[in-house]
């Protein structure tokens, strides 16, 4: 790696480091993030009961993938979402 490279290599993650630590901070907690996937996984099969067909990233029954989106992202995000699964089952909204 050239000199150069390291120097813009080093300015780069100077520059990226405090924008990686307030992601972080702006992770939604950890209980709620049980409870969310927990909630997911059930809106879910409450989907499939109800025979609605969607799909897409937001439907499927896997815990562990909902928990670990909704750590990545805000907490405000995570709501959104349990939202608009909640308007699809209730015939409120699109899939």
């Amino acid at each position: 790696m050239s000199m150069r490279s390291k120097i813009l290599a080093t300015g780069a993650l100077t520059v990226l480091t405090p924008i990686i630590a307030a992601t972080g901070a702006m992770a939604a907690p950890k209980p709620f993030c049980q409870n969310y996937a927990t909630a997911a996984v059930i809106q879910f099969n409450r989907m499939q009961q109800l025979n609605l067909g969607c799909t897409g990233f937001r439907w499927h029954n896997w815990h562990d993938g909902h928990y670990q989106w909704c750590r990545r992202v805000s907490e405000q995000s995570a709501r959104s979402e349990a939202r608009t699964r909640a308007r699809a089952i209730n015939g409120n909204g699109a899939c």
